[in-house]
C-alpha cells in the first residue's frame, strides 16, 4: 500500500499547491483590478473637473452673449417707443452682466466692469429725439459683443 499512499500523497501535495496557488492568483488579480479601477477613477476625476470648468466658461459666455440680446432688443424697444420694454429689457442686460464670472469666461475683469458701471448707468426715458438713448445702447451692445468675441476667442480655439 505504500506505493498508493505515495501516489495519494503526491496527489494532496498537488491539490493543496493548486488551491494556494488559485487563492494567490486570486489576490493577485483583485490588487490589479484594484489599481486599474484606480487609474480609471483618477481619469474619470480630472474629466469630470475639465468639464466642470468648461460648463462654467460657457455659462459665462452665454451670460455675455445674452446680455448682448437684451441691450440690442432695448435698442428695438426704443425705437418702438415702448420704453417700459425697453427699461426692462436693460433690468436684464444688467443682470446678465452681473451673472457672467470674468474668470471664468477668460476675461479680464476691468472692461466687463466698465460695462456693468455703463448698463447700469442707462435709464430710458420718453423723449421726442431718441437718437442719444439709440447710441448709448448701440455703444453698450457694441462693448459687450467685442467682450464676448474676446471670451470666445480665448476658451475656444475653433471660434478664432
Amino acid at each position: 500500500m505504500e506505493p498508493h499512499s505515495a501516489g495519494a500523497r503526491n496527489w494532496l501535495i498537488l491539490v493543496g499547491v493548486l488551491i494556494v496557488a488559485g487563492v494567490a492568483a486570486y489576490f493577485v488579480g483583485t490588487a490589479v483590478e484594484h489599481q486599474a479601477r484606480s487609474r480609471d477613477v483618477a481619469a474619470a476625476k480630472a474629466q469630470l473637473q475639465s468639464a466642470q470648468v468648461r460648463v462654467a466658461s460657457l455659462q459665462s459666455i452665454n451670460r455675455l452673449l445674452s446680455a448682448d440680446t437684451w441691450a440690442y432688443r432695448a435698442a428695438v424697444s426704443l425705437d418702438n417707443r415702448n420704453f417700459g420694454v425697453a427699461n426692462d429689457d436693460m433690468a436684464k442686460v444688467v443682470a446678465s452682466l452681473n451673472a457672467v464670472d470674468a474668470s471664468a469666461a477668460g476675461i479680464d475683469g476691468a472692461p466687463l466692469a466698465a460695462l456693468k458701471t455703463e448698463a447700469a448707468a442707462v435709464k430710458i426715458s420718453v423723449a421726442v429725439n431718441l437718437e442719444a438713448q439709440r447710441t448709448q445702447l448701440i455703444h453698450l451692445a457694441d462693448g459687450i459683443t467685442a467682450l464676448a468675441d474676446r471670451s470666445m476667442a480665448r476658451t475656444d480655439p475653433a471660434h478664432s
